[in-house]
């Protein structure tokens, strides 16, 4: 179980994994289900399936969706209460905060007639620092049933926030595809770098924090690989699966 930027891709919209990175997952997956577990919308994963083949099944979307990497499709999904939304959407505006969501395949931007009937996930894009990241979970943490996570902005030194349902992580990505799949997730090697593959991680039997990640998930790894930038998935392979 991989998550995409960071680790195994540079944090950039259109970028692919580099060559290196490709040839050891053409090798992983003769013996290995390779899947991906990503914050991501599909529109922004379907361009990493095509270059890679994936065989296993990929949650997407914060885990409110997985995918089936081969044949594209939606096997699974827990959308947002409409509820959640609402109050969440108020409290951003109220906060001058900029926000979107996602619904199914595509990103919804402001301005808002109403209020999606199916939203996965909603986006904050507004670049953070880490204690203001924190400020606004913290205001938001009142809602039982959503989970918000910090991610990686695209501008360094930066973090946006996620949102999902609570039954909508990554860790939730994690048993439904060990479910897909008829594995036990003790058998499943969860790969990350920021916080919110916390519950990725946490849910896997072997636990990998890149070189570049966050220190709280390297404190919870069994193995820290090196940085995305010198192609830590291939030295993950090489270890553990060739």
């Amino acid at each position: 179980m991989l998550d995409l930027d960071g680790t195994l891709i540079l944090n950039q919209k259109g970028g692919l994994p580099s060559i290196a990175v490709t040839k050891a997952i053409t090798k992983a997956k003769k013996h290995v289900h390779i899947c991906l577990a990503t914050s991501r919308p599909y529109i922004y994963v379907k361009n990493i399936l095509d270059h890679l083949s994936l065989n296993g099944y990929s949650t997407i979307n914060g885990g409110s969706q997985i995918i089936n990497s081969t044949t594209r499709d939606f096997v699974w999904e827990q959308p947002m209460d409409q509820e959640d939304i609402a109050i969440l959407s108020e409290i951003l505006t109220k906060e001058g905060i900029s926000f979107w969501f996602t619904n199914d395949n595509a990103n919804i931007y402001p301005p808002f007639q109403s209020i999606p009937k199916r939203v996965f996930q909603i986006y904050i894009g507004h670049d953070f620092t880490n204690p203001q990241a924190d400020s606004l979970i913290a205001k938001i943490s009142h809602l039982p049933n959503i989970a918000a996570h910090k991610v990686p902005s695209w501008n360094k030194g930066f973090f946006c926030i996620t949102i999902t349902h609570a039954k909508a992580t990554k860790q939730h990505g994690v048993f439904e595809v060990a479910k897909l799949l008829g594995f036990k997730t003790h058998d499943m090697i969860g790969v990350g770098d920021g916080y919110n593959d916390f519950p990725l991680l946490m849910s896997c039997g072997l636990k990998i924090a890149m070189g570049n990640a966050v220190p709280e998930l390297k404190e919870i790894a069994d193995y820290v690989a090196p940085t995305v930038e010198n192609d830590g998935i291939v030295d993950i392979i090489n270890k553990f699966i060739l």
